[in-house]
């Protein structure tokens, strides 16, 4: 359950996390904390999804976290905090970009900034060793995978949106 030995991947988990935490904290609160809540849980279930199919399941195993193949703490760390207080930025910032982004080319603009943005927070993942790439798995196929993945986020987000401004 803990690591094998408290490294680089441990120290950026961290890191990330307290980087959240204080985007959060400095951001204007835009959407209450159940549409956060929501969405970073969604976030969570999705990416927990993907690394079971991508990672763990046979006879796929593209990819592993941390310092093993095995469950440890920092695993659920980056798992529940950090993944959720993500789609919890996602939610919060696109809120404040809720009118502007009327049209598909917008839209489109917001979803390439934030499959850049994670696509660039995932290679520092990998230089850090949080993530080892397997058999063939590369920055280019995950960031195959947000193109579909932030389009639903993003149609997620709208409908708990519209969910809070019916409330």
């Amino acid at each position: 359950m803990l690591p094998e030995k408290f490294d680089e991947n441990e120290i950026f988990t961290l890191a990330a996390l307290a980087g959240l935490m204080l985007a959060l904290y400095l951001l204007p609160k835009a959407v209450s904390w159940k549409a956060g809540l929501a969405n970073g849980l969604f976030f969570t279930a999705m990416a927990c999804f993907a690394d079971e199919v991508l990672s763990a399941m046979h006879p796929l195993n593209l990819y592993n976290t941390f310092d093993s193949p095995d469950l440890e703490l920092f695993d659920f760390i980056i798992y529940l905090p950090v993944f959720t207080l993500y789609g919890y930025l996602f939610i919060t910032v696109q809120r404040f970009f809720r009118a502007r982004l009327r049209s598909v080319r917008h839209v489109l603009f917001y979803l390439l900034i934030w499959i850049a943005f994670t696509s660039l927070m995932e290679m520092m993942a990998v230089k850090f060793r949080v993530f080892h790439y397997l058999e063939g798995w590369d920055n280019l196929h995950s960031l195959v995978a947000y193109c579909f993945l932030f389009p639903v986020f993003y149609t997620y987000a709208n409908w708990i949106l519209k969910i809070e401004a019916s409330d």
